[in-house]
C-alpha cells in the first residue's frame, strides 16, 4: 500500500466537507493509504507540506481567503527551494481567463474549475492522486483541467 498526502486550503466550510468527503469515498476503494490535510488558510500548509514532503502528494489551493491569496501561497511555495516539485493545482469556482493565466505564470501545475457534481469531484481527485508527475508535462492545451 502506497501513501498519498493531499493538502487542501480553502476557506469556505462547506467546500471542505464537499472535498473530505469525496476522499473520503476515494479512500474506501483505493489501494492506497491517502492522507487529507485540510487548511482554512495558507499560513499552516507550507509548514505542513514541509513536514510531509518524503510522501508523494498534491496541493489545492482556493485563490479567494483570508490573511493570504491562493496566488501568494503559491509564490511562496514555488520559492521554497525543497518545496518547487510539489504538483499544485489551484481550485477555484472562476472561470477568469486572467485567474488561469496568473496560475500557470506563477507556477501551478494545473487550473480546476471545483465542479459542482460529486462524481465529476471524485473523478478530478481520482485522476490527480493517479498521475504520474515526474512524467506529466503540462502546457496550454492541457492546464485548465476539464472534469467532463
Amino acid at each position: 500500500m502506497k501513501k498519498f498526502d493531499i493538502f487542501y486550503a480553502d476557506d469556505d466550510e462547506d467546500d471542505l466537507m464537499f472535498f473530505n468527503e469525496a476522499v473520503e469515498n476515494i479512500s474506501n476503494v483505493s489501494e492506497n493509504e491517502i492522507h487529507l490535510h485540510i487548511h482554512k488558510n495558507g499560513e499552516s500548509l507550507i509548514e505542513n507540506i514541509k513536514n510531509n514532503k518524503e510522501t508523494p502528494g498534491v496541493v489545492f489551493l482556493d485563490i479567494n481567503m483570508p490573511l493570504k491569496s491562493g496566488f501568494e501561497i503559491l509564490e511562496e511555495i514555488r520559492k521554497e527551494p525543497a518545496l518547487t516539485s510539489v504538483p499544485v493545482i489551484m481550485y477555484s469556482t472562476s472561470s477568469n481567463q486572467d485567474n488561469i493565466d496568473k496560475s500557470k505564470e506563477l507556477g501551478a501545475n494545473f487550473y480546476v474549475i471545483k465542479p459542482y457534481e460529486f462524481h465529476d469531484l471524485m473523478k478530478m481527485i481520482s485522476t490527480f492522486i493517479q498521475m504520474n508527475w515526474e512524467n506529466t508535462q503540462v502546457n496550454r492545451n492541457n492546464f485548465l483541467y476539464k472534469s467532463h
